[in-house]
């Protein structure tokens, strides 16, 4: 089915807020091939011409497009005009339209393919499996009982994409009271320090400078991606839980690394309040527990963080009851997937499944950051990316 947005009457100083409002909402929804029909237009002045050009800009950038349809002459006349004819890309009829739109589906990257209800377009990279490594370990944590005994130290170099509870620096001294949800997304680091008004700390990596992270317990890993796996919401919600069961039919290991970037539709995401060492540990056992839990936890009761661009990463288990041993106490109890998430502004990505991997790098770097969670199930996502690590037993 092919959405297109139908303009009627004038594009002019008055009107052009209103449309550039809808282009902006078209695309922030995951629309990258944006159908605009003129039939009805009847004027069409420089203020109309600047959110014509604007958006063709904005669209171009990430691989999309914006398309023109059923121009009336005296419009088509103001294009020609004002130089920007060449470069638009206008059809005169539906007709043409849809053949070009068939000759563009026909080479476009991967396949199409349904799992579980979910329409995706994947691709298919290495048969290779990565390295996971767990660090430290989460037992104290509901008794808050770390102490510097307790931490484990990586270099970022080590950490391609991981999550944890973490901070940055070499001296416990200094940081004791700074551990929080943290995740690594292609070396970068994010945190979210436990104090009262927390804002998100974040160290980007280079080869000429890696620093200390200091991990109270936490896991990495790192290999190229498997599968990379389009999706786009049409009818039933997509929880995480949902599409992370989805995307272990795809993965060839029991246990696989998994990367969001994607548009959200709701969060659900939980942090610490108080950094959970033995010099915090509160007075009734438990941080669990029902005395305790509102002063520990930052729990939400209503879904958040609606059309923010969300970058998470994690593993995921196709059985966690096969698990043993320590890899199965870093999945949280009821659960087969422990991730967590860096939520970004909103802005505009390529839908192309190909540049999955320039854009993650180019969003982490780019885009404002915003807050670090732990992400919950029913955390629900509109449209994005999928990309899975098959990792090694």
């Amino acid at each position: 089915m092919l959405d297109i947005l139908e303009i009627q009457g004038r594009i002019d100083g008055l009107t052009a807020p209103e449309i550039k409002r809808a282009f902006d909402l078209a695309v922030n929804e995951g629309h990258r091939r944006l159908v605009v029909d003129f039939i009805g237009v009847t004027y069409l002045s420089s203020a109309g011409l600047r959110i014509i050009l604007e958006t063709h800009k904005s669209l171009r950038t990430i691989g999309g497009e914006l398309i023109l349809l059923s121009i009336p002459q005296m419009v088509a006349d103001v294009f020609r005009v004002s130089g920007m004819a060449p470069l638009l890309n206008i059809f005169s009829d539906l007709a043409s339209l849809r053949r070009y739109l068939n000759e563009s589906d026909e080479s476009a990257a991967g396949t199409h393919v349904e799992q579980d209800g979910i329409s995706f377009q994947m691709i298919s990279r290495s048969v290779e499996t990565g390295p996971l490594m767990l660090l430290g370990s989460p037992d104290k944590l509901t008794e808050a009982e770390y102490s510097s005994d307790d931490i484990v130290k990586v270099s970022q170099a080590e950490l391609r994409f991981g999550t944890g509870i973490s901070a940055i620096g070499d001296s416990f001294g200094d940081i004791r009271d700074l551990f929080g949800e943290s995740v690594i997304l292609n070396h970068h680091y994010f945190s979210l320090p436990a104090v009262r008004r927390p804002i998100v700390d974040y160290s980007y990596y280079s080869e000429n400078l890696s620093r200390s992270i200091s991990f109270m317990h936490g896991f990495s890993f790192r290999g190229d991606f498997s599968g990379i796996l389009r999706f786009e919401a049409s009818g039933k919600p997509l929880t995480i839980e949902r599409l992370v069961m989805a995307a272990g039919n795809f993965a060839t290991t029991p246990v696989y690394g998994i990367v969001f970037l994607a548009l959200s539709g709701g969060i659900l995401g939980m942090h610490l309040k108080r950094s959970p060492v033995m010099e915090n540990r509160p007075a009734r056992p438990g941080i669990m527990e029902p005395g305790n839990f509102h002063d520990w936890l930052s729990y939400p009761l209503e879904e958040e963080y609606i059309h923010k661009t969300i970058v998470a990463t994690g593993i995921a288990c196709k059985d966690v009851n096969q698990l043993k041993g320590k890899r199965r106490s870093f999945f949280p109890s009821g659960t087969g997937s422990h991730l967590h998430a860096a939520i970004f502004e909103n802005g505009l990505w390529s839908n192309n499944p190909v540049e999955f991997e320039n854009e993650l790098e180019r969003v982490v770097r780019e885009f404002e950051v915003e807050k670090v969670v732990h992400l919950l199930p029913g955390s629900v996502l509109l449209n994005g990316f999928i990309g899975i690590i098959n990792l090694q037993e």
